[in-house]
């Protein structure tokens, strides 16, 4: 193998060397000639020669190939909202030509998306301002406050009438303020306390809370003045997540006065029509036990006929006054220990006789023994009426079945009967205040509708529940349940059943 190369010294300037390697018996020779300087000095000259020339070769072809691509990237970052005009700089048919071409297409197609795009939003946008207009106007002009309460409990937003109702001036008086503390709530001249607040309760339920129209809500103003409203809080939902919750109210001032005034009248007339009514039935009992003057068997039947009314009449008007009373909040439970056992016995023995007189069985299914804290007086005139619409209602031959169970926080007392029914289209009806279904008119005639009217009253003074299934034809099934939760005494005390 023969090459050459540099040997560099401190001392001399450069030396080039040949070597020849000549391979016999396993040994190696090296022999090294030296080289004329001018020689040397040529051959440097020469290699200088050449990498310059291969510098400048590669930086002339870098520059033609980078300067269109640098120029590309410049004119592509100009692109823009406002400037989408893409210019190419010159006819090319190589790869950056080509590339230049598809640039300027897509800049052409990415502004004409842009104009669509920014029409679009132009119109969403003016469609959502003016349903907005649309919507502010509406909550400005409706005559009911509405009050927009984050899930914190504070409110959001109001319109001018909730501000109104609320006994302030401007909305920003309210804004960002705790709802409870702005709308406090009053029933029956008793304050409504925070963790009872229907908007409190909303928000932790997540559905609709709204007071019973015999509560008699009322806004409590900071100047001590009350506005009677009716109140209805429903929740914000986007599917399982709660957004807050908005709360309605309507000023029912009047709506309240001529409540007042009408209950005031049926207790009046309710009152002044006991006395005629005891004078009546007293003469008919006189006529019909005094035997001095001996009567006809017409003249009899129509005396039993005319005590029957008189004591409708009576019984009626005890109706009445009783649901005046509840209306009015002047009826309020008085609870006190109470075996509802014995209880439903004796309440249910009444209508025995009544039972027997019909042929109907009244079978009853009752522990041995069951305390519970409860007004026994409400629950009897409950019970009372849903047995003698069970019996009355029932055809001969047919049962009754009474029974009580208990469950960890509540008392259950079941009724179920073999009666007419009631049809389905006027279930809803039921506990509504002179309701009679239609098919038991046909029936009996003499029931006021008052009955379960008052049940559901006296049910919710209990903080119980009543409900029922029923098919017409087949029978119905009232079902009442007591808390056993503890009531509380005036002084404070807690009233506690025992086990």
């Amino acid at each position: 193998m023969r090459g050459s190369i540099f040997w560099r010294t401190m001392r001399q300037f450069a030396l080039l060397a040949t070597f020849s390697v000549v391979l016999f018996s396993g040994a190696a020779v090296l022999a090294a000639r030296p080289i004329p300087p001018f020689l040397a000095s040529l051959f440097v000259l020469l290699g200088a020669l050449v990498f310059a020339l291969a510098v400048a070769l590669a930086y002339f072809l870098a520059k033609g190939l980078t300067e269109p691509i640098i120029s590309l990237c410049r004119r592509v970052a100009r692109l823009g909202p406002d400037h989408w005009q893409y210019e190419i700089a010159e006819q090319k048919t190589d790869e950056v030509g080509m590339l230049d071409s598809v640039v300027a297409d897509m800049a052409h197609r990415l502004e004409r998306g842009y104009e669509y795009l920014q029409s679009e939003v132009e119109k969403r946008t003016s469609e959502l301002k003016e349903q907005y207009l649309k919507d502010r106007t509406i909550l400005t002009s409706i005559h009911h406050g509405v009050v927009v309460i984050d899930p914190q409990g504070t409110i959001a937003d109001v319109n001018p009438m909730g501000v109104s109702i609320m006994g302030k001036e401007r909305p920003e008086e309210v804004l960002g303020c705790l709802a409870t503390q702005l709308l406090p709530l009053s029933s029956h001249h008793h304050v409504i306390s925070a963790d009872e607040h229907p908007i409190t309760l909303c928000l932790k339920s997540q559905a609709e809370v709204r007071p019973r129209p015999q509560e008699q809500v009322s806004i409590e103003r900071a100047d001590r003045t009350r506005v009677p409203v009716m109140f209805i809080v429903s929740p914000l939902m986007s599917g399982d997540k709660l957004l807050g919750a908005v709360a309605v109210f309507h000023d029912v001032t009047e709506e309240r006065k001529l409540d007042y005034m009408k209950s005031e009248f049926i207790s009046l007339a309710s009152h002044q029509l006991r006395t005629p009514l005891s004078t009546i039935s007293w003469y008919l009992e006189l006529l019909q036990t005094d035997r001095q003057e001996k009567l006809s068997p017409t003249q009899e039947s129509y005396i039993a006929e005319m005590s029957t009314a008189s004591q409708r009449m009576v019984r009626l008007i005890d109706a009445l006054l009783h649901v005046s009373k509840l209306e009015g909040g002047g009826v309020a439970p008085v609870p006190q220990e109470v075996d509802m056992v014995a209880l439903v016995q004796d309440t249910a023995e009444d209508e025995r006789s009544f039972a027997k007189e019909r042929k109907i069985s009244l079978e009853m299914q009752l522990p041995d023994q069951l305390p519970i804290a409860t007004d026994p007086t409400f629950v009897q005139i409950i019970l009372h009426n849903i047995l003698s619409n069970a019996v009355k209602y029932s055809k001969s031959g047919g049962s009754i079945t009474v029974s009580l169970s208990q469950s960890e926080t509540t008392v259950s007392i079941v009724v179920q009967d073999t009666g007419l029914g009631i049809p389905q289209a006027e279930q809803r009806y039921l506990f509504t205040r002179l309701f009679r279904a239609s098919n038991a008119t046909k029936v009996d005639t003499t029931g006021s509708g008052l009955g379960l009217y008052i049940s559901r009253m006296l049910v919710e003074q209990l903080k119980g529940k009543i409900s029922f299934l029923s098919t017409e034809g087949k029978g119905t099934s009232f079902t009442l349940e007591l808390p056993l939760s503890t009531w509380k005494k005036p002084d404070g005390a807690a009233i506690e059943a025992s086990s």
